[in-house]
């Protein structure tokens, strides 16, 4: 507060007070730096700073509207007050008392990492497929099957696989044929919707 002074205010209860400021204010070229509200009855000081003849004039306007609203306990004007008084004028429990801030260091942002590739996947390893069963061709016979009696059916059974193993096939049981080949299936070309 170098080559200001210092008023000060105080009535009974925040109406007051912000009257008090209002008119402060308002009626001289003064600047606010603050109210501080004490341990217990309601008492509230309004502190404001400018030129001598601004102070006075501010303090005693104020005094006069608060008084109006509520009771004023005390007014002050200190001209040019000493520095060492700054610790109690600016105090931490002062509402409405900017602090100066210290220049804000500008922000680095960090550099971004580099993009992580997936890995590859492993190569693809043949699957055996089992061999299909062999394709057995009905074969029309001569004689009707009966379903009668389980032994004709066995009968006509091995009847049939005896006439397919006449039908130009390998005579011995070791040798069969080749198993067909696997079907793959044939990608959708149709769209769908979305």
């Amino acid at each position: 507060m170098p080559n200001l002074s210092l008023g000060t205010i105080e009535v009974l209860g925040l109406p007051a007070a912000v009257e008090a400021a209002d008119v402060a204010l308002k009626t001289a070229d003064v600047s606010l730096i603050g109210y501080e509200t004490t341990d217990g009855m309601g008492m509230v000081a309004v502190k404001i700073q400018g030129q001598v003849s601004a102070v006075q004039s501010a303090v005693s306007a104020a005094c006069a509207a608060a008084s109006r609203i509520s009771k004023v306990f005390a007014t002050s004007v200190i001209p040019r007050p000493s520095d060492q008084l700054d610790p109690v004028v600016l105090t931490d429990v002062t509402v409405g008392l900017e602090r100066p801030t210290p220049p804000a260091e500008p922000l680095v942002e960090p550099p971004a990492p580099p993009p992580v590739e997936p890995p590859a996947p492993p190569p693809a390893e043949p699957v055996e497929t089992p061999p299909a069963p062999p394709l057995v061709e009905p074969v029309e016979t001569s004689e009707p099957v009966s379903t009668s009696s389980t032994s004709d059916v066995v009968a006509s059974t091995s009847d049939v696989v005896a006439s397919t193993s006449d039908v130009g096939a390998p005579t011995s049981g070791s040798e069969l044929p080749a198993p067909p080949k696997p079907r793959t299936r044939k990608p959708s070309t149709s769209r769908t919707k979305k």
